[in-house]
């Protein structure tokens, strides 16, 4: 199985090749190979030709899983030993930014509010092995407003990140991004905001952050921090 960032494997005439959509889980080449082999004890085994792979222009922190069970129907004894994980990490940033927006209204209104997540590339991210959400979009909710409708993939948090018991109303949303993102993945999240009072010039930070460490691939930081403007 190899990630998203590896392209052009070896290809050899006892394998057949699938490739996953990226829908429901991070886009990977699989490979399914059959060896007519019958080794003895102590004997070993070698692929026709060496394992290669190109890293594309996106290719990041990259994973080649290898597996291995024997045919026929045989039972191994020991299948802890079957599977090896390469890590290979390539030397590539990807730019992340987000967006925030600038609304007005009467009070007692309610409006529409979009904060955008954009990955500006050259390279995709994938937390291949925590399964960890690549970035977490947080919004701290402007003053004189109130969140009446958030989506569903956005956390209502106090303000220091404890746990809030209602969807709305929370002075704090964390929207978890997938566990990856390609080269090019742009995500937006509508809040609807009450206008409670009237604050002249109100605004709301706006910022991405890791679910732990830091954005080291991140050659530009600047653009992670935005604002949500209120009349």
């Amino acid at each position: 199985m190899a990630s998203y960032g590896l392209e052009e494997l070896t290809a050899y005439d006892a394998c057949t090749y699938t490739r996953s959509s990226g829908d429901e889980e991070a886009p990977m080449t699989y490979a399914t190979c059959s060896f007519d082999r019958v080794l003895a004890p102590g004997e070993s085994f070698e692929l026709p030709a060496p394992l290669k792979a190109r890293l594309a222009a996106h290719a990041l922190n990259e994973r080649l899983d290898i597996s291995v069970e024997p045919g026929g129907g045989t039972e191994d004894i020991d299948s802890y030993d079957n599977y090896v994980a390469l890590e290979i990490h390539a030397d590539n940033t990807a730019d992340f930014s987000v967006t925030g927006d600038a609304v007005s209204g009467a009070q007692g209104e309610t409006v529409t509010s979009r904060l955008t997540f954009k990955n500006n590339g050259p390279a995709w991210l994938g937390n291949l092995g925590s399964g960890d959400p690549v970035a977490d979009v947080r919004l701290i909710v402007p003053a004189g407003t109130t969140v009446t409708g958030a989506p569903s993939d956005c956390t209502p948090h106090t303000l220091s990140g404890g746990y809030y018991p209602r969807r709305t109303g929370a002075p704090r949303y964390d929207c978890a991004l997938p566990y990856w993102v390609l080269e090019d993945t742009e995500r937006s999240y509508d809040f609807s905001v009450r206008i409670d009072t009237v604050v002249p010039g109100a605004t709301g930070a706006v910022s991405i952050h890791p679910e732990w460490g830091e954005f080291a691939f991140d050659p530009d930081t600047t653009n992670n921090k935005a604002v949500l403007a209120v009349n």
